[in-house]
């Protein structure tokens, strides 16, 4: 059987520390990101597969570096499992802009 973790946390990091964090997090849990979405500087998503025995390790790792998240349940005897984690940026001005260099 395969579990599903699903975190949210509001940070108030900068965006790239906390993406960073969530990375170190799961590599720390012997995890990997499977995918992730990018809202302009107000969200991200990032899903991942994590061994199902590390997300107490996953989940301190997170609050170590400053992501404080709720204890995931449900998971107990689960080979690996699957999640994402939601980071809201409360600092975030929904415009982020990258430089296109003119071409002709």
């Amino acid at each position: 059987m395969r579990g599903f973790l699903k975190y949210e946390a509001v940070v108030a990091m900068e965006r790239n520390a906390a993406l960073t964090a969530v990375a170190d997090a799961l590599g720390a849990a012997g995890g990997w990101i499977v995918d992730h979405t990018l809202f302009s500087d107000v969200m991200a998503t990032v899903r991942f597969a994590l061994p199902g025995d590390q997300t107490g390790l996953f989940e301190t790792a997170l609050a170590d570096a400053g992501l404080m998240v709720e204890p995931a349940a449900g998971t107990a005897g689960a080979e690996e499992v699957n999640g994402a984690i939601t980071l809201t940026f409360a600092r975030g001005t929904g415009d982020l802009r990258r430089d296109v260099p003119a071409f002709s």
